[in-house]
């Protein structure tokens, strides 16, 4: 297999270096690239998901197999801004709202809040994007009590100046629990992937300057889209 791969791998690259294929672009069919190199579909497909785990190429269900941009490097010890963030590396970044509903919630989310197991929060679920490729769905909790009439702003725009402009909340401090998990259908399908495939699970909890939690943020990642960056003193 590794001289095959490495024949796959060359022959990616040249289409890439050589113009003929840009981020984001679809490479050609796997009937095509089995012409091309020549190689047998089953070692193509087994070389394509090795360079899907390099960040080289990503796949998306029934769409095919297509270049992977640089991945977006997240800097956890900071507090975090999706657009803002998403700007500075270069990417257009877009938000689809999927849904916004009041419902009770599971456990660690009413004990991370202090509160009773009958109180209510709104479900914030939107898909985040990169130069229009979808890379993580968020799910957010918020009190429906302290943000009452959150359902009349546009919320495909950016929540945290939201929560700041009209309802006096400022972030002050964020809490992230990094895992490796398995993406389940709400969230993978959204993303052009199976249900089951591992993906980036960050559960952040924003706080504000007293110490009162702001909102309970669940982010599904795609496996390859994302890299962390951490600087130490």
């Amino acid at each position: 297999m590794s001289s095959a791969y490495d024949d796959i791998k060359a022959h990616i690259q040249h289409l890439i270096s050589d113009g003929r294929l840009g981020a984001n672009h679809k490479l050609p069919s796997e009937r095509e690239l089995v012409e091309q190199l020549p190689v047998t579909r089953i070692t193509l497909r087994d070389g394509l998901t090795r360079l899907e785990g390099e960040g080289l190429v990503y796949r998306q269900n029934r769409r095919g197999w297509f270049v992977a941009p640089n991945r977006f490097v997240m800097k956890p010890a900071q507090k975090v801004n999706f657009n803002r963030m998403a700007g500075e590396q270069g990417f257009q970044p877009g938000t689809e709202v999927l849904h916004l509903r009041r419902q009770a919630v599971r456990r660690d989310i009413y004990t991370a809040f202090e509160a009773g197991k009958n109180s209510r929060y709104f479900e914030l679920r939107r898909v985040r994007s990169l130069d229009n490729r979808a890379v993580m769905v968020e799910d957010s909790y918020m009190p429906v009590e302290r943000y009452t009439g959150l359902n009349d702003f546009d919320l495909s725009e950016s929540v945290t100046e939201i929560l700041q402009q009209h309802y006096g909340v400022e972030v002050a401090s964020e809490h992230c629990n990094i895992q490796i998990a398995n993406l389940e259908r709400v969230h993978a399908e959204p993303l052009g992937i199976h249900a089951g495939t591992l993906g980036l699970k960050i559960v952040r909890l924003r706080y504000g300057p007293n110490g009162q939690l702001i909102d309970y943020n669940i982010e599904h990642w795609l496996p390859h889209a994302i890299e962390m960056e951490v600087a130490t003193r």
